[in-house]
């Protein structure tokens, strides 16, 4: 017999197996755990998101030069000091440009998300919740639009109507409103499903009581994943229609029609195009990756 304690001919073999058994509680607690906040990749995108806002409003008032001036005399001038990304070929400031025509598509963009979010949810919860007649035929109107491919509509549309930056976002509006529409309808049909609505309905809350207190707060995370995602692709299309000349007449500066101007000098001085559609690039990408950041963090499942 030996003499060593029974605790200490146990403690060998328990040792690990508490070890092992709290490493597994540790790795359940782990997997179980939340993600909070944005991955790294996010918070970059976010903060040059927020720099590129920042310089497109303050910036006229820090650099301000008139984007309209005309300089013959110092037309094509390269980059120096006093122009730090040089002159078009009217002599006016290309940063000058830049920072105003920033404005126009930043807020072209809000407008057509704002727009198309408002009336893809009015009818996709007048579909979801009216009758099933209203809901085949706001159906039948949206696979109506969809037929036709939503640029090539708006390019139609924006041709018909007087080339201005109020029919381009009506026009994008009028062509992109049918993508929001099933989205709500689908996740508003997702909510209803729920089992806290029947208990809702069954206490006496009426639709208008279901939508605004249960409905809305619940689908309004995955929405805004959506519309921040689709910021990118919003913006691209304004800055085409406008390269073709539907959006902003010249010389009103806007990050679009600024490449068409460059269009014929690009062998010449390339920086001309280079600058704008490195901001339109680098707008799209931060967009872009934040809504992913967000996607990732709502566990939204994009179809």
């Amino acid at each position: 017999m030996s003499d060593r304690p029974i605790s200490s001919l146990a403690s060998p073999q328990a040792t690990p197996h508490t070890g092992r058994r709290r490493s597994r509680s540790t790795l359940a607690t782990r997997e179980q755990r939340p993600r909070r906040g944005l991955h790294p990749g996010g918070w970059v995108a976010l903060v040059g998101l927020a720099l590129i806002i920042a310089l497109v409003l303050v910036g006229p008032w820090l650099w301000p030069l008139d984007p309209l001036t005309q300089v013959i005399a110092n037309r094509l001038a390269p980059p120096s000091p006093a122009h730090p990304l040089g002159t078009d070929q009217y002599g006016r400031d290309l940063l000058a440009r830049l920072l105003h025509g920033g404005r126009w598509s930043l807020l072209g963009a809000l407008l057509v998300c704002l727009g198309t979010t408002t009336l893809g949810g009015a009818l996709g919860a007048a579909a979801a919740l009216g009758p099933r007649w209203l809901d085949r035929a706001i159906g039948w109107i949206t696979e109506t639009f969809q037929a036709v491919p939503g640029v090539l509509l708006a390019l139609a549309l924006a041709a018909l109507l007087r080339p201005s930056f109020g029919n381009l976002v009506l026009a994008l509006v009028l062509t992109n409103w049918t993508w929001y529409a099933r989205m709500y309808r689908a996740l508003i049909m997702h909510e209803l499903a729920a089992p806290y609505i029947e208990g809702a309905r069954a206490i006496g809350v009426g639709t208008g009581g279901l939508l605004a207190r249960h409905i809305v707060p619940n689908i309004l995370g995955p929405a805004l994943v959506v519309a921040t995602i689709n910021v990118g692709a919003v913006i691209l299309n304004l800055s085409a229609l406008s390269f073709i000349g539907l959006g902003l007449p010249p010389p009103t500066p806007e990050w679009g029609n600024m490449i068409n101007e460059a269009r014929p000098l690009f062998q010449r001085v390339p920086w001309l195009m280079v600058a704008p559609g490195l901001c339109i690039a680098t707008v799209v990408l931060c967009v872009n990756v934040l809504g992913n950041a967000l996607r990732d963090r709502v566990d939204v499942r994009i179809t």
